[in-house]
């Protein structure tokens, strides 16, 4: 299943991107990556338009947020081209690795919360 790669242009060549691409990869899909000089020249021609055409000839978009969860505005268009599609639109997992509580973390929270 070929699936637009969404991310900021801040993560363009960055270990992210790499991870995010072997994440995508891991799911048995096959990443569309926009990071490419043929992309960037489209972009320059034809704007957002390049991307939104990229983007329909997928079967799914996977994108990246920035670290606090905001979303940033050309992302958030192709996300919504996406949906207009049809397509299925998945969010990668941000920071796993330092989302994962100790039980003392979770008790304390679970008490903040009242449930615990």
């Amino acid at each position: 299943m070929k699936t637009y790669y969404a991310h900021p242009i801040s993560l363009y060549g960055s270990k992210q991107e790499l991870r995010d691409i072997a994440t995508i990869e891991s799911l048995g899909m096959t990443p569309r990556n926009p990071n490419t000089d043929d992309d960037q020249a489209g972009y320059k021609e034809y704007g957002m338009d390049h991307f939104f055409g990229v983007i329909g000839e997928c079967e799914a978009l996977a994108f990246r947020s920035f670290f606090d969860g905001s979303i940033s505005s050309g992302v958030s268009k192709e996300i919504k081209h996406a949906q207009s599609l049809g397509l299925p639109v998945f969010e990668l997992p941000s920071l796993i690795s330092r989302k994962h509580l100790s039980p003392e973390e979770t008790r304390a929270i679970l008490s903040e919360l009242g449930t615990y």
